[in-house]
């Protein structure tokens, strides 16, 4: 048991390490100073009762001679005051001591939290497209909560946990002080308990862990699946099979929850009467060992506040160790991330190079591409090979399955041929100069995505209102000729369109989405089948649209009607492989 909570410590230890040695050891020295703090708040009390009991006995000791040489002379009832103040003050400072450990400790964890998130964000960030189409949302989106849970589940108790071994170890030693043998058996006996009971429920708190990680994924899936697909969930009448399956395993959840603080505080029942039998047969053994009462008195008030301490000591200490076991999962979880992201620094580092201009004046080329997505099957496009002169409009079409779409994604630079360039101007796309190529571009998707934010934030997209171009943005709009329609809208630019548009019509978000990929002013426009899903009346109007934007940019229009296109300088038929 012993290595393996090492091993977790050690892990943890890791984890933390790049968010700063300082810190770390920082708290790692506040932690042994506030158990210090603790054995003086608890040894403190000792003169006190001591006195109370015996005065001529505490004079007449070697160290309470030395206490007194550096006072001035004073009677026994001054003396009690004295002692009585010191220990008031001295636990004064232990509590005040345990609460700025415990506030920088918790400032500590929340502090890593963030950088944690930082990290793995930004790490996500950085992807390719092609690492969000091999993962399910809902599995990235649990292990950003993970990192909520390590914190509250493992790092936090972790902390706590150290803390209450300093505590532990140091009110043992001063009872061993005190009491040697009482101390050994208090040892054997609390630890033996506490031991046992942990070697027991380790296992299933392991087990409630696995399970957790298990049906949280599961029900953030469902209940993503449930909110997002509402509209034809509703249609279908399939709101309770949606929702039942989230709520199945909500339920589990909650059970195996439950399960965690039983765990954690059953034993504390067990251990109370025992501890408090223990200490009255100390009493008891000394009574009739025919110690005198001043002596059995410091002694016991001794051990008593040391139970006091602890008691609460130990079992905070396993119930923090049970919660650390069923918390462990997210450990795991997040050492996979970081550490691959830790390995991948240099690499990411190294595309500080990313920046590079790249200039559009004559051609783009698509020369031999080839690309399939799982590596076994058939390519989608092999030794594809087309040329673009700039601001010509080339349209292409093809049925389902044929490439387009992919094509689309690989002159953006979301996925990567397995063979062939991307020239531009004779000069190579590549991860340098990925980012220019991408500010040339402006981007109309079948589907738009839209914030629910106001039409300005949604056509500016990703820039704060305040920051946002009001002139060009006005120009976007009129472009695509939704603007007399905004400035038709009580608040204009500021009426906010609903959760992905709910409050818009087809047409008016295929609009706003053109209006979007025209806000930059783009050399190169992409329609993705940017019209597809309208109706032949509102499709009409949106391609009359684009149409006048012809010739003053390169445009590339998928689709499949060959009568969306007959207006493209040049059709390109894609039939498959």
């Amino acid at each position: 048991m012993l290595s393996s909570f090492f091993r977790l410590l050690t892990r943890c230890y890791q984890l933390a390490l790049p968010y700063g040695r300082l810190r770390l050891f920082s708290v790692l020295a506040l932690i042994l100073f506030n158990g210090l703090l603790q054995l003086i708040g608890v040894t403190s009390i000792f003169p006190f009762f001591a006195l109370a009991a015996d005065p001529d006995r505490i004079r007449n000791s070697n160290y309470g001679s030395l206490f007194l040489k550096a006072l001035p002379p004073i009677d026994n009832n001054h003396l009690l005051a004295v002692t009585g103040v010191f220990a008031i003050v001295m636990l004064i400072a232990a509590s005040i001591g345990s609460m700025a450990s415990e506030s920088i400790r918790i400032r500590y964890a929340f502090g890593f939290s963030q950088w944690l998130k930082v990290r793995l964000l930004s790490y996500y960030a950085t992807r390719p497209y092609g690492y969000f189409l091999a993962r399910n949302s809902a599995e990235l989106t649990q292990k950003v909560n993970d990192i909520e849970r390590f914190i509250m589940g493992v790092l936090l108790p972790m902390g706590e946990i150290l803390t209450r071994i300093v505590l532990v170890l140091f009110l043992i030693g001063t009872v061993f002080l005190v009491q040697p043998y009482v101390a050994i058996g208090a040892s054997v006996l609390f630890g033996g308990f506490y031991l046992v009971a942990f070697t027991i429920l380790r296992p299933k708190a392991r087990v409630i862990g696995e399970k957790l990680q298990h049906h949280y994924v599961q029900f953030y899936k469902n209940l993503d699946q449930f909110l997002n697909g509402i509209k034809t969930v509703m249609v279908h009448g399939r709101s309770q099979h949606f929702m039942g399956k989230a709520l199945e395993h909500s339920s589990v959840i909650g059970n195996y929850q439950s399960l965690i603080p039983i765990y954690s505080n059953g034993p504390r029942y067990l251990i109370e009467p025992i501890a408090f039998g223990g200490l009255v047969a100390i009493v008891v053994i000394m009574a009739l060992q025919g110690r005198p009462f001043s002596d059995i008195l410091p002694n016991l008030a001794v051990m008593g506040a040391a139970s006091m301490r602890l008691l609460p000591a130990l079992q905070l200490l396993f119930s923090q160790l049970v919660q650390v076991a069923s918390n462990s999962y997210t450990l795991g979880q997040l050492e996979q991330e970081i550490l691959t992201i830790e390995r991948e620094t240099e690499n990411i580092a190294d595309q500080s190079e990313k920046n590079q201009e790249l200039r559009f004046e004559n051609e783009i080329k698509l020369e031999n591409i080839t690309f399939r997505y799982p590596s076994d099957a058939p390519p989608i496009l092999k030794n594809f090979s087309i040329t673009i002169p700039k601001n010509q409009s080339i349209g292409i079409a093809g049925p389902s399955g044929s490439g387009k779409s992919t094509l689309v994604d690989l002159l953006l630079g979301l996925h990567q041929a397995e063979s062939g360039y991307i020239l531009v101007d004779g000069v190579e796309l590549t991860h340098k100069n990925l980012s220019a190529w991408r500010r040339m571009i402006g981007y109309v998707p079948q589907d738009i995505y839209l914030l629910d934010e106001t039409i300005a934030e949604n056509i500016a997209f990703g820039i704060e209102r305040d920051a946002v171009d009001s002139l060009a943005l006005r120009a976007a709009a009129d472009a695509a000729q939704i603007l007399d329609f905004i400035e038709g809208l009580p608040r204009g630019f500021d009426t906010m369109v609903g959760e992905r548009g709910v409050r818009l019509s087809g047409g008016q978000r295929q609009r706003i989405g053109l209006a979007r990929a025209l806000y930059h002013k783009p050399e190169i426009l992409i329609l993705d089948e940017a019209t597809s899903a309208l109706d032949n009346t509102t499709e009409a109007a949106v391609m009359q649209t684009i149409h006048q934007l012809q010739g003053s940019m390169t445009m590339i229009t998928i689709a499949h009607r060959l009568s969306t296109l007959e207006r493209c300088n040049r059709i390109i038929q894609l039939d498959g492989i």
